[in-house]
């Protein structure tokens, strides 16, 4: 007796890359539009123009999804600037900002009471978003201590990192405006720079 071989069961078919950068970019949209805890997939699935089955084959959760959004998110790219000096990188890191428009600080700031209470959310944020900036923000500096420009053992340059990227994202919290390039060259010249005792070469 002859059987009919059976055929296995297919997984999920492959999202391809620009379906999935669609998705992610709805997710940080409606991420900063209505925050993380009013983000449903609903929300989501209506934004990207794709069936919440969709999202759920992939995502068994939101926290999941809006994880992957993170991790793909394009940040400002301070890991490509490399001027030759510090003064020169942070003018740029400046620029880069306000081109940025607040979207960086606008997603942080939508997420900060959600991470408090989900911690693989804070860990993706933490993880995709903020360390990528601190650990671009170490190499300026390590460049500039290499190049002289600064004391290896100045007291500020561990707190380097987190002063420079506190003004590209914190601002918004404090006063309710996005940070522009004009404000924050201006503090980096006479904040930043200074508490290094910044010696250009």
């Amino acid at each position: 007796m002859r059987t009919t071989p059976t055929t296995p069961a297919r997984g999920p078919s492959r999202l391809s890359e620009e379906r999935r950068r669609i998705i992610f970019t709805a997710v940080r949209e409606v991420l900063k539009d209505v925050g993380f805890e009013a983000l449903t997939m609903d929300l989501v699935s209506a934004k990207a123009r794709t069936s919440k089955a969709t999202l759920y084959r992939r995502w068994s959760h939101k926290t999941q999804l809006v994880a992957a959004a993170l991790e793909q998110s394009e940040r400002i790219r301070i890991d490509a600037v490399d001027t030759g000096t510090l003064a020169g990188d942070l003018d740029e890191v400046a620029v880069r900002a306000g081109e940025d428009g607040g979207q960086t600080a606008r997603l942080l700031s939508s997420m900060t009471h959600a991470v408090r209470g989900d911690s693989d959310l804070a860990e993706a944020l933490r993880r995709h978003v903020v360390e990528g900036h601190l650990e671009a923000l170490r190499l300026l500096v390590c460049r500039a201590v290499e190049r002289g420009e600064v004391s290896g053992d100045c007291p500020a340059v561990p707190y380097f990192p987190p002063l420079v990227l506190g003004a590209m994202v914190g601002q918004r919290a404090v006063t309710g405006a996005d940070p522009d390039t004009a404000h924050l060259r201006a503090y980096f010249r006479s904040v930043v720079l200074p508490s290094l005792d910044y010696r250009p070469c």
